[in-house]
């Protein structure tokens, strides 16, 4: 399992000393009390997907050979809510459509 972090990465009111923190214990897969993370479909079933970022460093998903990409960032399952509703919108004004990978494709 691999992470990948969108270079457009959506965040709720999180400090850029804190989120450069946060990246480096998700580049280190190191558990983060309270993390939520959006992510693209695991099992393309979906437009994105939000997990408790512990839950990924679970066995059952460190042992599977895929990569995760993380598009946005939050600290409560409510914030990763308005994340995925601030990406739905977003997409729809700039690409027309519900293209959640060509948004993020875009900024690569």
């Amino acid at each position: 399992m691999k992470f990948s972090v969108a270079k457009n990465v959506y965040t709720t009111d999180i400090s850029e000393k804190a989120f450069s923190k946060l990246l480096r214990r998700i580049a280190l897969k190191r558990p983060v009390n309270g993390l939520f993370v959006v992510t693209e479909p695991l099992y393309e079933a979906g437009m994105m997907e939000i997990y408790n970022y512990n839950e990924l460093l679970q066995p059952f998903y460190r042992k599977k050979k895929i990569s995760i990409n993380i598009y946005g960032i939050a600290n409560s399952r409510d914030d990763a809510k308005k994340i995925v509703c601030d990406i739905i919108d977003d997409a729809y004004r700039e690409l027309g459509g519900p293209y959640i990978a060509g948004l993020f494709a875009k900024s690569s």
